[in-house]
């Protein structure tokens, strides 16, 4: 925002923010997993159990589906000039706020069980 003016170039940038941020989630969870076949060797480790991995491989679905749905709507915006200001009241700003508390409650879950899972694995 600049100004005062929310411009679409804006909400993109936020956009690919977003979707890194995502990714690295993801990547981190790759992680995580990878720790957990390691462990499996280790005598005072225990290896996370069926329930723990299916509530990660939710989670990797919730990741993804937030991801995809950036790139719908990054693609609904690229028809529009990328310096056109909108208002709060616009759709895209209104999908984009919407999309805006998604992540940041995606963003705290994910942290959580990262630190759960990190401490639960011996690391």
């Amino acid at each position: 925002m600049k100004n005062g003016k929310i411009n679409l170039v804006d909400l993109d940038f936020e956009y690919k923010m977003w979707k890194n941020r995502l990714t690295l989630f993801v990547q981190e969870i790759d992680i995580l997993k990878n720790r957990n076949e390691e462990v499996k060797t280790e005598e005072y480790i225990e290896e996370l159990n069926m329930v723990e991995l299916m509530v990660l491989d939710e989670h990797i679905d919730q990741l993804k589906k937030l991801i995809n749905r950036i790139k719908v709507q990054e693609n609904e915006m690229q028809y529009y000039n990328k310096d056109f200001p909108i208002t709060n009241d616009h759709k895209y700003y209104k999908e984009h706020e919407l999309l805006r508390k998604q992540m940041n409650s995606i963003s705290k879950v994910h942290l959580t069980r990262v630190a759960d899972l990190t401490n639960a694995l011996g690391i």
